[in-house]
């Protein structure tokens, strides 16, 4: 006999028991919709498949790794066991008799009952359940905390009370439960996670680049950065803001991952770096500082980027009267992470052991940006990354195609700087990958002319040096 106390609540026809089980209890009593059921239809289906990946290495994972773990409440369908609620009476000896005289809370308290072996399976939580009884076995890449066995976990149960009901007609409410739990549960979006996750490396050193660095931070006493737009990934061109939050975290997190770090590992432990897990605090005081010089030396080496975004975010720049100002591809989200990746090789090829070095020293690695004409209007970004859809449409940001036109982009840029030495067989496929992908109709002659543009512009970088 399975005895639980229980609260006893009811939403819409739906009765149901909030009870509270050990992890054990669960490991071994709860089971997962394929252990109970072939699935070998779709309309037999009762749960969706499980992600492997995501039980084995980020839940188990997390459950091992943090005192803080934490689960919300786990669903479980019970189809037998025949389960009985019996409420428990209140009175003076166990509440004030203000409470005792309360038909509600009469009805809400007690204790259900399973006489038989119960069957029962997690209708939401699967992919916790299958952690928790990974964890549990002794068979996970990590060994239990301490004590694990005894954690306690809310378990909502959810009750077949009318057996004269045919299984198939329960296994059908099952289901639009199932899917009523999962359709209408919307998760934190990704501006939310960055700005309130405390254990994300990346996350905690980008907030507090906006709070600390002097081109992040906002003036005065407003709270929200005036150049970095938190709500969403694109921007607009009337937008006053340099970049946003997801793009900034991106950056970040290009920058941070050195060479060494990926080989070696992150911190004195050379382990790898883990999202769910929060570091030493010295730790990431040194990353920030790190992260800080970083910035230093960009806007070192590319001053405008202090300019106004509105001004250097403008499509029509190249139209006669579009006044003093651009269109600067390092004020674009599709821009700024083409530009880390980049950042982080110079680095790296110049600071071996550790990725980085003095501000000064840093700035001399860069220099060789400067002299990249970031115009969008100008090659290799022009017809590549700023399209033209017809002649009489103005111009905009590529989307079709867009992963396969920014690999062009950085494979073109990676040899206008010498970080790739290109034979003429090489060089030759990289031109034709990138006649492939202009967007618009040009003839040879128009083509020609724009490659020798390009190959000027490596030219006169080699001659510089």
């Amino acid at each position: 006999m399975r005895i639980y106390p229980a609260i006893q609540a009811q939403m819409g026809d739906w009765k149901y028991y909030i009870v509270r089980m050990k992890m054990r209890e669960i490991a071994h009593e709860v089971q997962l919709a394929h252990d109970i059921y072939e699935d070998n239809t779709l309309s037999d289906a009762v749960q969706r498949s499980l992600a492997d990946k995501r039980v084995k290495k980020e839940i188990v994972g997390y459950l091992a790794r943090r005192l803080d773990r934490f689960f919300s409440s786990i669903v479980v369908a019970a189809m037998d066991g025949n389960p009985v609620w019996h409420p428990v009476e209140m009175d003076e000896s166990v509440v004030p008799n203000i409470f005792s005289q309360t038909a509600s809370l009469s009805e809400s308290f007690g204790v259900l009952c399973f006489g038989d072996e119960p069957k029962y399976y997690a209708l939401d939580g699967q992919h916790r359940v299958a952690a928790i009884k990974l964890l549990a076995s002794g068979q996970a890449d990590f060994d239990p905390p301490e004590k694990f066995d005894e954690d306690l976990l809310s378990v909502i149960v959810v009750l077949r009370e009318e057996h004269d009901v045919p299984e198939g007609e329960w296994l059908r409410r099952y289901r639009r439960l199932f899917s009523s739990l999962n359709r209408y549960a919307k998760p934190t979006d990704r501006d939310t996670n960055i700005i309130m996750d405390e254990d994300d490396l990346f996350a905690i050193l980008t907030r507090q680049l906006i709070t600390d660095h002097e081109f992040f931070r906002a003036p005065g006493r407003e709270r929200d950065s005036f150049r970095v737009l938190t709500q969403g990934k694109n921007l607009r061109s009337n937008s006053p803001h340099f970049t946003t939050l997801q793009t900034l975290y991106s950056v970040n997190e290009i920058l941070m991952k050195t060479r060494e770090r990926e080989q070696k590992g992150w911190f004195s432990e050379e382990q790898e770096i883990d999202k769910q897990i929060r570091p030493d605090e010295e730790d990431i005081e040194t990353c920030y500082a790190e992260l800080s010089n970083y910035w230093d030396a960009i806007l070192g080496v590319i001053p405008n980027l202090r300019k106004p975004p509105q001004e250097m975010k403008q499509h029509a720049a190249d139209e006669p009267d579009s006044g003093d100002v651009f269109d600067h591809l390092l004020f674009w989200p599709i821009g700024q992470e083409l530009f880390a990746k980049i950042i982080r090789y110079l680095l790296d090829d110049r600071f071996p052991n550790g990725g980085c070095g003095p501000v000064g020293e840093m700035q001399q690695a860069l220099n060789p940006l400067r002299d990249i004409p970031w115009e969008l209007h100008s090659v290799p970004w022009r017809n590549l990354l700023l399209v033209k859809l017809s002649e009489d449409s103005g111009w905009r940001m590529r989307s079709e195609d867009r992963k396969q036109a920014l690999d062009v982009a950085r494979r073109i840029l990676r040899w206008i700087l010498e970080i790739d030495s290109l034979n003429e067989d090489d060089e030759e496929t990289l031109r034709i990958d990138w006649r492939e992908m202009l967007y618009g109709d040009f003839d040879e002659k128009e083509v020609d002319s724009m490659w020798d543009e390009i190959k000027e512009i490596r030219g006169s970088m080699v001659s510089a040096e």
